[in-house]
């Protein structure tokens, strides 16, 4: 209910723009198709743009127009790809595959190389 009053007084001003932060977080599924349907209703109602932040892939390849898949990097962010959702699934761009893919191994590392437990809690080596 609270999303929807949020909704309900951003579309109040006649927005040009308007910014989704995680939109489909802890919903459910039917609930989740309603809030994406209901975006691509509004843009197309009120003439508006959307920016959908989100980890929701197929929701979002499914009303998106343009899409923009971010990485991690140093500094923060990098953009590593953007184009429809058809190009973004067509392309071999192993970010790209990774993160659409939902792969474990690829070029963004979830993997650190850890020392031995004992070593690490200053025992001095493995127990």
């Amino acid at each position: 209910m609270a999303r929807r009053v949020a909704l309900a007084r951003a579309i109040a001003l006649d927005p040009e723009l308007i910014l989704y932060d995680e939109p489909f977080a802890g919903l459910d599924p039917i609930s989740l198709g309603v809030t994406a349907n209901l975006i691509r209703q509004l843009n197309s109602a009120l003439g508006a743009s959307s920016v959908v932040v989100t980890h929701d892939v197929n929701e979002t390849f499914a009303i998106a127009d343009r899409v923009l898949v971010f990485a991690p990097s140093p500094t923060g962010a990098q953009l590593i790809a953007q184009g429809t959702p058809q190009e973004l699934r067509e392309s071999q761009d192993p970010f790209v595959r990774q993160f659409l893919d939902g792969e474990v191994d690829g070029p963004v590392r979830f993997h650190y190389p850890a020392p031995p437990i004992g070593q690490a809690l200053g025992l001095g080596g493995n127990p």
